[in-house]
């Protein structure tokens, strides 16, 4: 009887695909290690204090099993200043829109329904909120040198951040990422377009952070024989499956290479997930306001990117637009100066072909002449021959002006047609903003 060979089975071999059963769930949040990646620590400065603290708390009942690879904690420390000001850019900018808009309050004619004693009550309600912003913002502005939340992160991941790579194995990793950012393999491929061309070696290193942070996490999984879960709000494709904009959860290849390389489990939540999950399998209280804040500061980040991302789109059709219109001025001033080229050449060419046509005539009379005579049509058949050189000579050079000049000019009309294009799509946009 003919044996057949059994096969694995489809959850072994794409386990990305498939959601643990909830009592597999709870045995992974009973031995697993929690990892967090930089932009959770870096959002801890965006939320209030009472969300900040509350997580922290959360972090501090847990901080025995939790670990934060090396390149994580190095982009936290990195980027830590540039949050705080982005923060206090923030403060600045909704003091300014209360002041604005208490500006236009004070414009009796746009409001004549408005009394005096209500405005009054008004303007007590902005003041005592521009003065309690700035003095926030003063406090938030303290952290350059006095950080308590460093303090606070320091303390609870004491021991518990991994070792730095050295040089030669990111450079290995470098090579291998290029590789991989060209198959588009996750994580990282989304940071492909930045440049990597510095001959600082940090600076290389920035394009491949997601990447060195995942070898990171899967090295630390083998080496303890963990699970993990990695809490991080990257938004990007190349960690998140999405379908029809809605988060599926972790890339499937990821969960496929965790487990191919670890043969551990792993699971992926952004902090609002996270702290939910713990309260169901920690059994810690965690609010729903906090919840929802995280939430809300997730939709605002959201909202920016999409804002950043339109404004480099307009700053880059702008950069376009005005690199074509340059390259149309530069082309209709060449154009030019081959139409005077072509000019000097033809007005040249008739000359030196007329030069040619008397020594001809002169040739054909002197024929059947003497001897002398012949010995004083030696210099002037040189003198024709230079001539004749010359000749063929700016005639070359004129067939290459045209052609360069055709080429121009059929430049020269796709610059005009492009930018036609261009401008009637730019009116198009205006119009419909409008």
């Amino acid at each position: 009887m003919r044996a057949f060979k059994v096969g694995a089975s489809m959850k072994d071999l794409f386990p990305g695909h498939f959601k643990e059963s909830q009592e597999n769930l709870r045995e992974v949040w009973d031995s697993c290690i929690f990892v967090f990646d930089a932009n959770i620590l870096l959002n801890l400065y965006r939320y209030s204090d009472t969300t900040r603290n509350e997580f922290l708390r959360l972090l501090e009942k847990i901080k025995n099993r939790v670990w934060l690879p090396h390149r994580a904690a190095e982009e936290y420390l990195n980027n830590r200043l540039s949050v705080i000001d982005q923060q206090e850019q923030s403060y600045d900018s909704t003091v300014k829109s209360i002041n604005s808009l208490k500006s236009d309050l004070d414009n009796a004619r746009q409001h004549p329904f408005v009394s005096k004693q209500t405005m009054g009550q008004v303007d007590s309600v902005f003041n005592a909120l521009c003065d309690e912003l700035l003095n926030n913002k003063k406090l938030h502005t303290q952290r350059i040198s006095n950080d308590e939340i460093k303090d606070s992160i320091s303390q609870i991941f004491e021991d518990r951040v991994g070792s730095p790579f050295d040089k030669e194995k990111l450079e290995k990793l470098i090579l291998d990422g290029e590789e991989r950012y060209k198959q588009k393999i996750p994580p990282g491929f989304k940071d492909a377009s930045k440049s990597s061309e510095s001959e600082v070696f940090t600076e290389k290193c920035r394009k491949y952070g997601d990447l060195i942070v995942w070898q990171q996490v899967l090295e630390y999984s083998s080496e303890v024989g963990k699970g993990v879960v990695l809490v991080t709000d990257d938004k990007k494709e190349d960690w998140w499956e999405r379908f029809k904009g809605k988060t599926v959860g972790p890339r499937p290849e990821l969960v496929k290479e965790f487990k191919d390389n670890t043969n551990n489990t792993f699971h992926m939540y952004q902090a609002d997930r996270f702290l939910e999950l713990a309260r169901e399998n920690l059994g810690e209280q965690v609010s729903p306001e906090i919840v929802e804040e995280i939430r809300e500061v997730r939709r605002r980040d959201k909202m920016a990117f999409r804002k950043k991302q339109e404004f480099d789109s307009v700053n880059r059709r702008k950069a376009k637009l005005s690199h074509m219109m340059q390259e149309l001025d530069h082309t209709r001033h060449q154009l030019t100066i081959y139409e005077n080229e072509m000019t000097s050449l033809q007005e040249k060419r008739h000359m030196l072909e007329a030069e040619r046509m008397a020594i001809r005539k002169y040739r054909e009379k002197s024929e059947g002449s003497d001897f002398e005579m012949d010995m004083d049509m030696e210099p002037i058949m040189r003198h024709y021959s230079d001539i004749n050189e010359n000749y063929h000579m700016v005639r070359s050079k004129l067939e290459e002006s045209k052609d360069r000049y055709t080429e121009l000019q059929n430049r020269t009309m796709q610059l005009e047609n492009e930018l036609a294009q261009r401008m009637k799509y730019i009116e198009q946009e205006n119009a419909a903003d409008s």
